[in-house]
C-alpha cells in the first residue's frame, strides 16, 4: 500500500511539474531571452517560471520515486522516499545528523576561512604588483595541476588524522584556485580604472587600496562563493580517514554496514546545506555590492 501510494504520489509531481513546464514553455514568447540578466529576474520574480525554478529539485525526487517504488531499480540498493525520510526523521530525533552536520561545518569554517584570508590575500598581491606576480604565479601555477587528494598521504605523515589534518585538507584543496582565479578578476579589471587613480595623483599603493580593491570585491565574493562548494569535495575526502564525526564519516559508516537510507541522508544533508548556503551567500553579495549588480543591469 505504502509502495502504491508513494508511486501515484511520484508520478503526480512529476507529470504536475512537466505539465507547468510545457505551460510556461508555450506561453514565452521567446524561451532563449531566459539566458542573462532579463532571465534573472524572470526565474526568481514570476509566478510560473518561479515556481519552475524553486521546484525543480522536486522533480528530480517525483522521478527518484518513480524508478524506486515501480521497481525499475532494486530497493535494497535505491530506497524509496519514504525510507528515506523516516530514516532523515529517526537521525535528526536521534541528534545524530545535527552533530555530524555541525561537525563538517565546523571543519568547513576554519580549513575555508583560511583559505580565503591567504588566497585572496596571495591573489590581490599577484594581480595587482609585478613583483609578486613574478614570485608568486609560477609556483601557484605548478601546485595548481597536482590533485590535491595526492597531498592527504604527506598530510597525514606531518599532521596525523586529527583535526588539523582536516583542515589542511580543504586549504590545500581550494587555495591555489583561489589565487588564480582572484589573479583572473584583477586581469579582467578595466585600465581606465587604475589610469583614472594615476590621473589624480594616487600612488601604486593608494591605486590597490582604492581602487583594485574596492572594485574587485564583488566578483572575489563570487570566487570564494564558487570555491565553496568544491571545499566540501575536499572535506569528504578528509572525513573518510580517520574521523569520528562529520557528514563523511557517516557516509563511510553508513556504506560499511549497507544502511543504505542514512546514506543517502548523508549525501542529501550535503545538498541541502550547500543550496541554503549558496542562496544566503547570493542574498548578501545582492544587498552588499548592489552598486556591482545595478551596473550589470541586474
Amino acid at each position: 500500500m505504502t509502495e502504491a501510494i508513494g508511486a501515484a504520489v511520484s508520478l503526480c509531481l512529476a507529470a504536475g511539474y512537466l505539465a507547468l513546464f510545457w505551460f510556461q514553455l508555450g506561453t514565452a514568447k521567446n524561451f532563449s531571452s531566459l539566458a542573462g540578466a532579463n532571465g534573472r529576474r524572470l526565474l526568481t520574480g514570476s509566478t510560473g517560471f518561479g515556481l519552475l525554478f524553486w521546484t525543480s529539485p522536486i522533480f528530480l525526487l517525483s522521478v527518484f520515486g518513480i524508478a524506486s517504488y515501480s521497481g525499475v531499480v532494486g530497493s535494497t540498493w535505491v530506497p524509496s522516499p519514504h525510507r528515506v525520510i523516516l530514516s532523515l526523521f529517526q537521525l535528526i530525533s536521534s541528534g545524530i545528523l545535527l552533530t555530524e552536520a555541525w561537525a563538517s561545518i565546523q571543519r568547513i569554517i576554519i580549513g575555508f576561512s583560511a583559505a580565503s584570508v591567504g588566497g585572496v590575500t596571495l591573489g590581490l598581491l599577484a594581480g595587482s604588483f609585478t613583483a609578486a606576480r613574478v614570485l608568486i604565479l609560477p609556483t601557484n601555477s605548478f601546485l595548481r595541476y597536482i590533485p590535491p587528494t595526492a597531498f592527504i598521504a604527506l598530510l597525514i605523515v606531518y599532521f596525523g588524522v586529527g583535526e588539523t589534518y582536516k583542515y589542511a585538507v580543504i586549504f590545500f584543496g581550494v587555495v591555489f584556485f583561489i589565487v588564480q582565479m582572484v589573479v583572473d578578476v584583477i586581469d579582467d579589471m578595466d585600465i581606465k580604472h587604475v589610469e583614472m587613480g594615476r590621473t589624480c595623483d594616487l600612488s601604486n599603493t593608494d591605486v590597490f587600496r582604492q581602487v583594485i580593491v574596492p572594485y574587485s570585491t564583488p566578483r572575489i565574493f563570487d570566487v570564494l562563493r564558487i570555491n565553496l562548494s568544491a571545499a566540501w569535495t575536499f572535506l569528504v575526502a578528509a572525513e573518510l580517514i580517520g574521523a569520528d564525526h562529520g557528514l563523511g564519516h557517516l557516509i563511510a559508516i553508513s556504506q560499511r554496514f549497507l544502511r543504505i537510507d542514512d546514506l543517502y541522508v548523508g549525501i542529501l544533508t550535503f545538498g541541502v546545506i550547500g543550496l541554503v548556503i549558496d542562496v544566503a551567500l547570493e542574498f548578501l553579495s545582492q544587498r552588499w555590492f548592489r552598486w556591482y549588480y545595478v551596473s550589470l543591469g541586474r
